[in-house]
């Protein structure tokens, strides 16, 4: 089946809209290919008002929505993959929904349908020690 995220954002975004309310998004930014500013994020998360008045060039794929943002009078583009986004509510009621996690927006998933390696730990190497001495 698909993925429901994508079903829940429209619905809930239109619906908060809808109701003359401001929708914002809870961002996990760890998350492989957020690109949000770095600058604002607090404990690993970012939370984004995403209303109509506030972003322009939105774009929703299949995969992620991007847009551009103002912050603090600089002009950013904005790019978030559905498997980020934490949660959506109205800023004035705090209604909305939080996303139940979903084995298809799991990183190492995500990661192998865009065609990239999920990061590998690195081994350590133990370096040995030389047995030549300096003599003097």
């Amino acid at each position: 089946m698909k993925p429901l995220r994508p079903y829940l954002y429209h619905a809930y975004y239109n619906w908060i809209l809808d109701n003359d309310n401001t929708p914002y998004l809870l961002v996990n930014v760890e998350y492989p290919d957020v690109d949000v500013p770095q600058e604002f994020v607090r404990d690993g998360k970012i939370i984004l008002n995403i209303a109509p008045r506030s972003i322009g060039q939105y774009v929703v794929g299949e995969e992620f929505i991007s847009f551009g943002a103002r912050f603090q009078g600089v002009a950013r583009e904005l790019y978030i993959p559905f498997g980020a986004m934490e949660a959506i509510y109205a800023q004035e009621t705090g209604d909305g929904a939080m996303f139940q996690d979903e084995e298809y927006y799991f990183p190492e998933n995500y990661l192998a349908r865009s065609g990239q390696q999920p990061e590998q730990p690195k081994k350590v190497v133990k370096k040995k020690s030389s047995h030549l001495k300096l003599v003097k």
